[in-house]
């Protein structure tokens, strides 16, 4: 199996309506990607509606988005890779945000090693690939 998993960048764009995320979805599924994403990107994207007023055509969006993803939990495997992945890199002097790491060491946990982002900050990552957009 193959997987892409969506970072909180992509979700946004796609939510919004961008094009080009529209195509990079659809190219992804074409060629027999499994779409995924985590529940610290789900929960990214909650607090984002949260903060700008709670508004329930957002909140339905981005449920309705998230039941057509597969969605990953964070598990005691993801927690220690995500630890291995921020203290690697914060004694190498590139310092990635918690989420990240999470997002990176969950969809590694569950054999993924594309995630689509604008966050180059993936690149860094060992056995990660970033799909920009």
């Amino acid at each position: 199996m193959t997987f892409a998993c969506f970072d909180t960048s992509f979700l946004i764009d796609f939510l919004r309506g961008e094009e080009e995320t529209r195509k990079i979805y659809r190219g992804l599924k074409s060629k027999d990607y499994n779409l995924a994403t985590t529940v610290v990107n789900v929960f990214e994207l909650f607090r984002g509606v949260d903060k700008h007023g709670k508004i329930k055509s957002e909140e339905d969006a981005v449920r309705e988005l998230a039941s057509r993803l597969i969605v990953w939990d964070l598990t005691i495997d993801a927690a220690e890779r995500a630890s291995r992945i921020y203290t690697d890199r914060e004694r190498t002097g590139t310092i990635i945000g918690l989420n990240d790491c999470f997002t990176a060491a969950i969809a590694a946990s569950n054999g993924c090693q594309r995630i689509v982002s604008l966050d180059a900050l993936f690149d860094r990552i060992p056995g990660i690939e970033n799909i920009p957009y």
